[in-house]
């Protein structure tokens, strides 16, 4: 029996190019015309701003940028407003607080995509009540403020957004942190991050609050459960009880994370660790189960043995496919109605959605008879509007989306191989397995403007899951 889309090896290669090199004239005197007509907003400098964002990707190419590769073929160029950070504030004693909620703000504020991150020179004047005209003249068009107060102990964080261009306060929040040793000291300068992110954007989500599970693979063939925050940072591992992991699954509250495992005798167990009170309990144990991932309302589906293939099923309900083959890999829409999985009827696997309630699944991805089109390890946005999975192009995978129909197919990716693509909770940045010729590393890829950056490099690392946004306590 073979277990199609549980891991694929694959070889990442990135090309990195001059960001200008496929910037034409043409292309430039466009963004031209939409600044000065008025659909950009922003002081003269947003104009520099604008133009140098079409270091997007020309077809087939993958184009080097701030903190990362731009990867793929099917990006557009956009507007993005120009943030600066100022100088964190502090009183006596709280400067080293100060100067490591600045970093975490402006490295996630950075990675939130939104924005052109503007460096401040070290003699403009950041002191006192903000100079909005002065702010506007650097190429600003939002300023964030931010001061700390309280004590070491209990510190607490005071962030400010600020329009220059209309030269008002647009909001403000205080934060209480933990103290700057604490393990989270970086998840609360990450919330506040999120807050600043929906001030900006009329309320859409960010990412710093979040973490992303994933398989690391040892020299002895054993495997582990490790989490790590969306920035990079914070890297923990999960216990498990010491064997093999698979296919971690985070819970629609962020607080547990779903999981299967192989003991020595090769019998697979279903699991769930509690991330808050470290504790582990098991669902099931079978010959063979897998791919394990929940439904909005906290239920497991997973793919388990079912006479002399695998199938797709659901805690509560029982089997969902009729597959006669290999159903691997579920994930459900969300508002839990639907789901995709893929199987391999035709010997190819593919990606389907089917209705929970039954009926006939419907093919969304590209099969071509006679020909190699394998497509693998679906993702339902949780915005609901699209599907991630890895199919193959060319020689190897490449990360796609499409619609829930199975329309407006887009590769997102072009370069090497690129496989088990998870949606981040703003329904826009994926995380996704690569690989060299040493190994796994996880990469992740902004689908709006094509920007990605490496999240590990152990080289070993595989199968990752975005959780949602956390809890405070997480």
């Amino acid at each position: 029996m073979h277990f199609q889309g549980i891991e694929w090896s694959s070889i990442f290669t990135l090309i990195q190019v001059d960001a200008n090199a496929d910037i034409t004239s043409e292309w430039r005197a466009a963004l031209l015309r939409m600044t000065m007509m008025g659909k950009s907003r922003g002081s003269a400098r947003s104009i520099g701003a604008v133009l140098g964002l079409l270091a997007v990707p020309a077809l087939g190419h993958a184009q080097e940028s701030a903190g990362g590769v731009r990867l793929g073929i099917s990006y557009e160029p956009g507007y993005v407003p120009a943030l600066v950070v100022a100088p964190v504030a502090s009183g006596a004693g709280l400067e080293a607080i100060a100067d490591a909620a600045g970093t975490i703000l402006e490295t996630d504020l950075d990675f939130s995509d939104r924005f052109d991150i503007i460096a401040l020179p070290d003699t403009f004047p950041s002191n006192g009540p903000p100079n909005y005209a002065l702010w506007n003249q650097l190429g600003a068009v939002w300023l964030v403020t931010a001061d700390i107060s309280g004590s070491a102990t209990s510190p607490i964080l005071r962030v400010s957004l600020h329009d220059t261009v209309y030269g008002q306060l647009k909001n403000v929040q205080a934060f209480s942190l933990p103290q700057l040793t604490a393990d989270g000291f970086r998840m609360a300068i990450h919330r506040a991050s999120d807050q600043i992110v929906s001030w900006a954007t009329d309320g859409q989500r960010g990412i710093a609050a979040t973490r992303i599970a994933f398989r690391r693979r040892g020299g002895d063939g054993t495997s582990a459960l490790f989490v790590v925050d969306s920035d990079g940072e914070n890297l923990r591992r999960i216990p498990t009880g010491g064997q093999s992991v698979y296919s971690p699954a985070f819970s629609p509250d962020g607080s547990r994370i779903a999981y299967t495992t192989q003991n020595e005798s090769g019998t697979f167990s279903l699991l769930e660790t509690n991330l808050i009170t470290e504790s582990r309990r098991t669902i099931s144990t079978s010959e063979l189960i897998q791919t394990p991932a929940y439904t909005p309302d906290g239920r497991l589906g997973y793919a388990e043995i079912s006479g002399d293939g695998v199938e797709v099923f659901l805690e509560g309900t029982g089997r969902l496919t009729d597959t006669r083959g290999d159903a691997l890999n579920p994930t459900f829409s969300p508002d839990g109605r639907r789901f995709a999985f893929e199987a391999d009827p035709t010997n190819q696997p593919q990606v389907y959605v089917q209705d929970v309630s039954g009926g006939s699944p419907r093919r969304i991805s590209v099969y071509v008879r006679r020909e190699r089109t394998n497509a693998v390890g679906p993702d339902w946005s949780p915005s609901g509007d699209r599907i991630a999975y890895a199919a193959i192009s060319g020689s190897g995978f490449q990360v796609f989306t499409v619609n829930p129909d199975g329309t407006d197919r887009r590769m997102l990716t072009s370069r090497g191989e690129s496989e088990a693509p998870s949606w981040a909770p703003d329904g826009r940045h994926l995380v996704f397995s690569s690989a060299d010729s040493q190994g796994h590393a996880l990469w992740i890829l902004d689908t709006v403007t094509g920007r990605s950056r490496v999240l590990t490099s152990s080289r070993q690392d595989e199968l990752p899951d975005w959780s949602p946004a956390l809890p405070t306590g997480s």
